[in-house]
């Protein structure tokens, strides 16, 4: 199923439409290296996953984490 855009990101669309074409393309790298940084559906499962596991005290310090990937003291 397909979200609806939000108005706010409809106006800001039908703007920049009306920008020089280099002016479209450097907001359109920033919009992009934006999304880049944004969770996706499947982190934020994994996300809500290890939240749950930490409230029921299931996890590890991070010197245990570490010396379980080799990583040596730090």
């Amino acid at each position: 199923m397909m979200a609806r855009m939000t108005k706010l990101l409809d106006d800001a669309i039908k703007r920049l439409r009306n920008l020089p074409g280099d002016m479209q393309d450097a907001a359109a790298r920033a919009l992009l290296m934006q999304l880049e940084d944004e969770p996706g559906l499947d982190d934020l499962d994994d996300m809500a996953e290890g939240w749950t596991a930490c409230r029921c005290g299931d996890f590890v310090t991070l010197d245990q984490l570490r010396r379980d990937m080799g990583l040596g003291d730090r």
